[in-house]
């Protein structure tokens, strides 16, 4: 993150927080925004905890406090009804959706959202349902954890030594080095797991931390919609272009087929962030897929059924201070024509 981007996007950045909601709205004129989340819970959830800061059950019900004082929710149809007539919101409206199908969607998350009347969108990564694998990032967060509580004089810490001097890495910063390995490289958390004799395929049964089928046949009779994620998460601008294809085309039709659903989108992992414009042309040869969507926050693209979601847990704000920081950002960045993405 650019150092501009860390006093933007600060918790003590009191001076944007007094903006009024209303004021930033009506100037800027964009009525419509998509907030994203991963997930909410009271728990230490190890695999998460060393990736992101997430809402608790609190801050998340005073972020959907805010946004419904603000904004109406619309679901899923109708913000693919918007995408197709490229219409212009008739009043200030808000999408939710939430990232990597974890098991907090049905067990805390959707029950908060059917009480309050908001519907919402899940996008799955077809891999990981029913906890059949588990995130090469979460791996990483887990292990970090695994090191952090080894004894410092035992000899699992000379043999995770001499690992990281193996594979050029610093023992002492193991966190900012684990949360580099990308996703080609992630067989060496598998490698780091054996050295802690730690089982991550132990971990999914005990914890569960992903939907089953039969949760998200529940979540879809109450009215929840799902689309994909990628099939296992990899960051696109990392792997090969028929990759990309591939963790595109192939979890859409798992996810649609394995649920019957009449409709096809999609949310890019990590980011979108040097998708070509071939890619959208080769995607949707056939326009079945609706929508697709990254998370540049409030942004537009030249890909017109591309759409950006603003990130509510990548940064530790309240709900209400994240929404009006990436106004302001959009302010600072009208200046520069820098609020639409265009691809190559």
């Amino acid at each position: 993150m650019s150092d501009f981007r860390k006093i933007i996007y600060n918790k003590y950045n009191f001076s944007i927080k007094i903006l009024p909601v209303n004021l930033l709205i009506k100037s800027s004129k964009q009525r419509f925004i998509l907030p994203c989340y991963h997930t909410v819970s009271d728990n230490y959830l190890p695999h998460i905890i060393n990736l992101y800061k997430y809402k608790n059950l609190t801050s998340f019900k005073s972020d959907l406090d805010f946004l419904t004082r603000y904004y109406k929710p619309i679901d899923l149809f109708d913000l693919i009804k918007l995408i197709k007539n490229q219409a212009d919101p008739p009043t200030n409206l808000f999408f939710i959706s939430f990232d990597d199908g974890l098991k907090e969607f049905y067990e805390v998350i959707a029950p908060v959202l059917m009480e309050k009347g908001i519907p919402a969108t899940c996008f799955l990564n077809s891999a990981f349902i029913d906890n059949k694998d588990l995130f090469f990032r979460y791996k990483a967060s887990i292990i970090i954890e695994l090191i952090y509580k080894t004894d410092r004089k035992s000899n699992i810490r000379k043999t995770l030594k001499s690992w990281f001097k193996d594979n050029n890495m610093s023992p002492a910063n193991y966190k900012s080095e684990l949360l580099q390995i990308k996703y080609d490289e992630k067989t060496k958390l598998d490698e780091l797991a054996d050295i802690l004799g730690f089982n991550f395929k132990d971990y999914l049964g005990k914890e569960k931390p992903y939907l089953t089928t039969q949760q998200i046949y529940e979540l879809i009779k109450k009215g929840f919609t799902f689309g994909a994620h990628s099939i296992d998460h990899p960051e696109y601008r990392y792997i090969s272009y028929n990759e990309q294809l591939k963790q595109t085309l192939q979890s859409i039709d798992v996810i649609v087929s394995k649920f019957k659903l009449d409709y096809k989108v999609f949310s890019f992992p990590f980011t979108d962030y040097q998708v070509s414009t071939q890619f959208f042309r080769d995607i949707n040869k056939d326009n079945s897929i609706d929508f697709t969507a990254g998370s540049s926050g409030i942004k537009q693209d030249s890909v017109i059924n591309n759409i950006h979601r603003i990130q509510m847990d990548e940064y530790d704000l309240k709900g209400s201070d994240r929404i009006k920081i990436d106004y302001f950002y959009y302010f600072i960045k009208s200046v520069f024509n820098k609020n639409k993405i265009y691809r190559n």
